[in-house]
């Protein structure tokens, strides 16, 4: 069956940031490439701070192109379960092989999710749970984000300690030319311009220090923030996506909304004996909270009309299973009578047709 339009665009999407940030950072190095001698000069102004804010830098960029090539493979994965999910709504998968699917195959980060939307619909809680689960989407997204901000602070962070450092070195080196400088007037002007010179060095290389950690730490900075941004956006196309499958394939796959009429025929006792379980279940709940209640001298009419219409509705279940198997029995007699009377015709008509028999 060919894939849907809806199920394929959050793939795109997901392929989108991808390449986005891949494009984003060939246009870094590209311009990092035009750039070369002057960024070269400022890195080796202080390698050992800008060597730490250029291997952070890497690091953040490695864990968030990870993390998008683990969105968009979980964005693939989410698109296979949501069309398993639809060949079995139409009745083209069976619902065992479909179940096998879905939580029996490694797909990623989606195979947990999925075996926690089955447990949740399994007990009966979906209206109560599910809501918590899709909110818990958002966290774990946060949780994937949360070491790349830190990286992204980590960096202005750098940067501003090596501005701080290169100033406290240009402070030094503006008071030891201060204090080298000689008041006689018999010293020889082309030797106090030379020493002055040198003693210049010093406070030039604590600004050298200063501009350049912050240069590139403001640029990884930068940088870092917009492939976080992808991955922000990324994730949010996917907590999206897993919603609407849950919501519009996986509850009403795996747990079906059945109308019980006095008419309904065609329903399965396994089917109903689940559903008069599910019913017990909550009336065993119901009957906890009155006697709760009870002990608050609170709510107790209210709980004891739902406990008596809970209970009508269980006797109403019990009578439908019931009229179902009595019906099924007198069919099952029934073809069970027509059998004996077609092998009595057939035993009554095997002599006759021994005496017709040629003789040897």
């Amino acid at each position: 069956m060919p894939t849907l339009l809806s199920d394929r665009r959050p793939v795109r999407g997901a392929g989108n940031y991808l390449f986005r940030s891949l494009l984003f950072l060939v246009t870094m190095t590209a311009l990092g490439a035009a750039f070369q001698e002057p960024l070269t000069a400022a890195f080796l102004s202080n390698p050992y701070l800008n060597g730490t804010i250029g291997i952070a830098f890497l690091l953040g960029v490695a864990y968030t192109l990870k993390a998008l090539l683990g969105v968009l493979f979980d964005t693939r994965a989410a698109g296979q379960a949501g069309e398993i999910a639809l060949k079995a709504r139409r009745r083209e998968l069976p619902l065992r092989q479909a179940d096998d699917l879905l939580l029996g195959t490694e797909r990623y980060g989606v195979r947990e999710f999925l075996q926690k939307v089955h447990r949740v619909i399994g007990h009966g809680d979906a209206t109560a749970t599910l809501p918590y689960l899709l909110d818990s989407l958002a966290t774990r997204g946060d949780d994937q984000r949360a070491l790349v901000r830190y990286l992204v602070g980590a960096l202005v962070l750098l940067g501003l300690i090596g501005t701080f450092y290169g100033l406290l070195l240009t402070i030094a080196g503006v008071r030891d030319v201060i204090g080298g400088l000689a008041a006689d007037p018999t010293t020889d002007t082309m030797a106090l311009i030379g020493e002055f010179k040198d003693r210049l060095a010093a406070p030039l290389g604590g600004m050298g220090t200063a501009f350049s950690a912050s240069l590139f730490g403001l640029l990884g900075a930068l940088a870092l923030g917009f492939l976080e941004l992808q991955l922000f956006h990324a994730l949010n196309h996917h907590h999206a996506q897993l919603e609407a499958l849950v919501v519009s394939d996986l509850v009403p796959l795996w747990q079906p909304v059945v109308t019980v009429t006095a008419q309904t025929e065609t329903i399965s006792p396994r089917h109903l004996a689940a559903l008069l379980q599910s019913t017990t279940d909550r009336l065993e709940r119901v009957a906890a909270t009155t006697e709760y209640l009870a002990n608050r001298g609170e709510g107790i009419t209210r709980v004891a009309e739902q406990v008596a219409s809970l209970g009508e509705q269980i006797e109403s279940l019990r009578a439908t299973l019931q009229n179902i198997e009595n019906d099924r029995t007198a069919d099952l007699r029934h073809e069970l009578r027509i059998i004996a009377r077609l092998l009595a015709q057939r035993a009554d008509l095997t002599p006759n047709g021994d005496d017709h028999a040629p003789s040897a």
